[in-house]
């Protein structure tokens, strides 16, 4: 064999080698140079303070949450925001077996812009409302769909006609937990907040049932 033969014999079969002990790339699928795995983490919770009292005339309405003289409310109707409104009367109403289930309300006229707001407006407290915010129809679907749960109220707070605060309500055992007994032991009520076009439960409250 000639010696240049040789040398190239030597270099190839260094070649073959070193690729049998380069080790073997793991099965599986490859990620393209550049591309961006998106990784799931898990939401932060939402929490939020907003109460609903229904007006039933123009300065006289009703709350399913604890309230006191002196806290100030929007009044909001579906036609606009007529603006803050102080409570300057609280009367506590209990069921027949004691238990608060709502507290009657009057509020003061005097800060609002208009004073021709529907009789099915609500004064919202604990949530910001801008000037060209509205109620909405509740006649959507709940979010979380349990049994016998309905929709009370809905509100668009930015004025973009799309629902920002949602309240729902149903019978239930437990917190969160809907039942299809006609004799639950409490009624539950649902706050939830519109974040990035999907709806996010802020808050339970719930109500003593009484037979």
């Amino acid at each position: 064999m000639r010696r240049g033969a040789g040398a190239l014999a030597v270099g190839l079969a260094a070649l073959v080698t070193t690729a049998a002990a380069a080790p073997k790339p793991k099965p599986g699928r490859r990620t393209r140079p550049g591309k961006v795995v998106r990784v799931e983490r898990n939401q932060p919770k939402v929490t939020s303070s907003a109460r609903l009292c229904q007006l039933y005339d123009l300065d006289v309405g009703n709350c399913p949450h604890p309230v006191q003289v002196g806290d100030v409310g929007l009044v909001v109707d579906m036609e606009g925001n007529y603006g803050s409104a102080p409570i300057t009367s609280v009367n506590q109403v209990a069921d027949a077996c004691g238990n608060p289930v709502t507290w009657n309300i009057e509020i003061d006229m005097s800060r609002l812009s208009r004073k021709d707001y529907s009789y099915n407006a609500v004064l919202v407290l604990g949530h910001a409302v801008a000037d060209d915010g509205r109620a909405l129809p509740a006649n959507q679907d709940p979010p979380a769909g349990r049994p016998r749960e309905h929709v009370t109220n809905v509100v668009d707070d930015d004025g973009d006609g799309k629902g920002d605060l949602l309240v729902s309500t149903y019978g239930c055992d437990e917190p969160g937990q809907g039942t299809q007994s006609t004799r639950p032991g409490l009624t539950c009520t649902d706050t939830w907040i519109e974040v990035r076009d999907e709806w996010r439960l802020a808050r339970t409250d719930t109500v003593l049932a009484c037979y």
